[in-house]
């Protein structure tokens, strides 16, 4: 579930920001803010977190308002979201406010035999991955998964550029890797294998039609 999904749950529940104010103890400014369609604010992984387990019922807060939800999210488990884009091209330095976005319970546990913090959500910058991967795209990365024995596409942080990127990666002689774009327009580089640091490997992604 994205920032946007879960401001429509609020609108649609008919949520008051300032009772959200009061639930993450930070101004109604600020709650509407986060809650406007041209996104100039951010939830914080944190202030994400304590909506989430209000609506699951999960925790006990010391000072509860009333919301007006009756429906559970159990359906859904959090994970975390680098915070800037990873580049399929040109990548993203990480700076910024975590945020946290909703998985289906049933993909993270059922399909994929994991836990939540065995995933991170990566969204993808640039066209060098296409046709793979579209500028736009949420990849749903498995860091339980980061040898290219098998290769295929990772995510990638570029130590010597200090960016995510999302690249093909295989491994070669010499103790080396080849990173390279699906889109051939982009030419492949190779790299010593302790210079790039594996993330883990794209399992599942989203695309906005």
């Amino acid at each position: 579930m994205t920032r946007e999904e879960l401001n429509r749950i609020l609108e649609e529940r008919d949520v008051p920001s300032v009772a959200l104010a009061e639930l993450l103890n930070i101004s109604a400014d600020k709650v509407s803010k986060a809650r406007s369609p041209k996104g100039t604010r951010r939830w914080t992984a944190e202030e994400f977190t304590k909506i989430l387990a209000y609506l699951n019922r999960g925790e006990d807060h010391t000072r509860e308002p009333d919301l007006p939800i009756q429906a559970s999210n159990t359906e859904y488990v959090a994970v975390e979201i680098l915070p800037t884009y990873a580049g399929a091209g040109g990548g993203g330095v990480g700076d910024g406010d975590r945020e946290l976005s909703l998985v289906p319970r049933s993909l993270i546990e059922g399909e994929l035999k994991g836990r939540q913090g065995d995933f991170v959500l990566i969204d993808v910058r640039g066209d060098s991955m296409e046709p793979d991967f579209r500028h736009g795209d949420q990849l749903l990365v498995d860091m339980r998964d980061k040898s290219p024995v098998q290769p295929g596409p990772f995510a990638i942080w570029d130590g010597e550029w200090g960016e995510y990127v999302v690249k093909n990666v295989e491994r070669i002689e010499g103790g080396r890797v080849r990173m390279f774009s699906s889109n051939p327009k982009y030419s492949p580089v190779e790299v010593l294998h302790e210079e790039t640091r594996i993330i883990g490997r794209p399992v599942w992604f989203a695309r906005r039609l």
